[in-house]
This record gives C-alpha cells, sequence and structure tokens, in this order.
C-alpha cells in the first residue's frame, strides 16, 4: 500500500522541523560558548596591556634614572650599597611526611 504525496509530506514535516531545531540550537550553544571565549580574550588583554604598562615604567625608569639602575644592578648582583643590609631567607626543606 502507498501513501499519497500529501501523506508523506505530512509524515516528514515533523522531521524537518526538528533537524532543523537541533542546528539552530546547536548554534546558540556555539555562539555563547564563543561569546565566553571573547570575554576571556578581552580580560586577558587587559592584563597583558597592564603588564606592559608596567614594564614599560620600568624601562623608562631604567633609561632615565641613575638610582634606578644601581638598584637594578644591585638586585641582579645580590650586592649592597653602603649602609644596605641584604636578608637571605633560606628555603624551607620538605619534610618527610608533608605533601
Amino acid at each position: 500500500m502507498r501513501l499519497p504525496r500529501s501523506r508523506w509530506l505530512w509524515l516528514l514535516a515533523p522531521l524537518v522541523v526538528v533537524l532543523i531545531g537541533l542546528g539552530w540550537w546547536r548554534a546558540v550553544i556555539v555562539e555563547r560558548e564563543t561569546q565566553r571565549e571573547l570575554e576571556e580574550f578581552r580580560v586577558r588583554r587587559q592584563q597583558l596591556e597592564e603588564a606592559n604598562r608596567v614594564l614599560e615604567r620600568a624601562i623608562r625608569a631604567l633609561k632615565e634614572e641613575r638610582e634606578a639602575r644601581a638598584r637594578a644592578a644591585r638586585e641582579a648582583l645580590d650586592v649592597a650599597a653602603p649602609g644596605e643590609v641584604i636578608v637571605v631567607v633560606p628555603r624551607p626543606t620538605p619534610t618527610k611526611g608533608a605533601k
């Protein structure tokens, strides 16, 4: 027994609607994830821009200020200027029962 053409249309129409709905819902989920990733990238960009500003200020200070250069050299070489005291804090050694 063959179904008439209009009957096939009524049987296939709900399937097509469901498939379109599933495709739309997947697109909504992908869009939400993309928006979340975009926001994460914006936050990371702001953090990197702030870090760059800090580094630029440090570079400018090292280029222009004699005291900044002297302080950086002392820190890099672990030496003290006259009147300064260097405090060395030993790293804790792990104990046998510690995690």
